[in-house]
């Protein structure tokens, strides 16, 4: 028999007016792998914290185990569980033995999850564990928690990941947790099952109402002609072998306004279904005293690039072309933040068109602290009117309650939403292949154009 190791009942979690949660009975048992999907700010990591005893909702949760929990956003604690520290592990992940505030992203994420792995409990949950990791990394993880054996809850967006572990699939949204089982690419297929009767199911529900309105019209028309005839009989003298036809057409008429009428019931009977709604695409303009016509408006020229004593950039050239989606990969550590800050900073070797001005998403700009609301956060660094800015926001997903949420209550995904970038670098390759026109690799102390095919 599957031992249980949490179980959810009756769950109501809310932020302010907004209910984020409300799942009627949901459990997990030992040797679960459960991947936990869906869109930003719809209570992934609410759900997570919830589990952990981080937050108390409206409902019971039943914990039968102890988990250890690698939040999303938090800061690096050195010393947390120092002594259990794993070196295999953390040589493993080639973590440098540096002082941690000299590590990059990735190398501090790597950090905290061997933190969390070396000490062993249970239940194991896991935010975002592959954010900032690069492919290599990503696989000692995968790797690492092929041995683990007991539940392992794990948010996350990498597919690649997903399809290595889970053996089940929570979707979170709008508030509920459906369960389908499987991997990554088990729930797609589901998915596309469900979709595709879904459309079936509108297609026939169009029909019939477009039937039932159209018999409806017609038989309400031929009542009105009915009508028009017996009340032009009825006004003529109408000889005693006539009467008797007369009372028929009454009869007529009557019977197809009972018809009508029953159809009609029929009609506000009938169960909507209406389609699902398709992600909008977000075309965000630009303004007029930033357009640029020079055919490269970024390049590189001879541009070395150092961290301290190490070579991250032999002598480099490279041009980024005008409309151009430039995704730049490579491990942990080799030089892709630091590449980007050069172009940003226009150090030396970088060469910008003179009306380059750049919106910057940096790596960790999802740690969003402060009591600034969304709204208010975006105001003070756009030049755009209030009135784009909240619809931008409301295709982003934003509801009109939520603009006056502080910064220090966004989840993740939400935080990240705030923020636009027009370079991006990125370690999952299926974001890669997707949105890149073109993708440059740092490696062995170059900058190299690669197929997105090889990536």
């Amino acid at each position: 028999m599957e031992k249980l190791t949490i179980k959810l009942t009756d769950i109501r979690q809310s932020f302010g007016a907004k209910e984020v949660l409300a799942i009627k009975e949901l459990s997990a048992y030992e040797n679960d792998r459960i991947g936990i999907i869906g869109g930003n700010g719809q209570g992934k990591s609410t759900l997570l914290k919830i589990i952990h005893g981080d937050l108390r909702p409206e409902g019971t949760v039943q914990r039968e185990t102890e988990f250890n929990y690698f939040p999303q956003i938090a800061e690096v604690n050195e010393f947390f569980n120092v002594d259990e520290l794993d070196w295999e592990l953390v040589g493993q992940f080639a973590i440098p033995k540096n002082e941690v505030q000299t590590l990059s992203g990735g190398e501090i994420s790597k950090f905290r999850l061997a933190q969390v792995l070396s000490v062993y409990q249970m239940g194991l949950l896991l935010d975002e564990p592959t954010t900032h990791l690069d492919q290599t990394s990503v696989k000692k993880l995968v790797e690492e928690l092929r041995y683990y054996y007991g539940t392992l809850l794990f948010v996350s967006h990498d597919r690649y990941f997903l399809n290595q572990l889970a053996n089940k699939i929570w979707e979170v949204q709008d508030g509920t947790v459906i369960e389908y089982e499987g991997n990554y690419d088990d729930y797609k297929q589901q998915k596309e099952l469900e979709e595709i009767e879904h459309e079936h199911a509108v297609e026939n529900y169009l029909q019939e109402k477009k039937h039932l309105e159209t018999a409806i019209a017609k038989k309400k028309e031929q009542a009105a002609k009915a009508s028009k005839v017996s009340s032009k009989k009825k006004q003529q003298s109408i000889r005693p072998d006539r009467l008797s036809s007369s009372k028929q057409k009454d009869t007529v008429q009557k019977s197809m306004q009972k018809s009508a009428k029953s159809m009609e019931a029929r009609l506000s009977k009938l169960q909507e279904v209406t389609p699902n709604q398709k992600a909008t695409k977000i075309v965000f303009p630009t303004p007029k005293s930033v357009e640029i016509h020079n055919k490269f408006p970024i390049r590189g020229e001879n541009l070395k690039l150092n961290a301290g004593d190490k070579v991250l950039l032999k002598q480099t050239d490279f041009q980024f072309g005008l409309g151009k989606k430039i995704a730049i990969t490579g491990e942990n550590g080799s030089g892709k933040t630091t590449l980007l800050d050069y172009i940003v900073n226009d150090k030396k070797g970088v060469v910008l068109s003179p009306k380059v001005v750049f919106s910057v998403y940096r790596q960790m700009d999802y740690k969003l602290f402060g009591e600034d609301t969304i709204l208010s956060f975006l105001m003070k660094l756009t030049e755009y009117p209030e009135s784009l800015v909240r619809s931008i926001l409301h295709n982003l997903g934003f509801m009109q309650l939520e603009l006056s949420k502080p910064l220090s209550g966004l989840s993740g995904g939400e935080a990240t939403r705030l923020s636009i970038a027009l370079l991006f670098t990125s370690h999952d390759p299926y974001f890669v292949k997707e949105i890149a026109d073109e993708v440059y690799m740092i490696k062995k102390e170059q900058l190299q154009a690669v197929s997105k095919e090889n990536i």
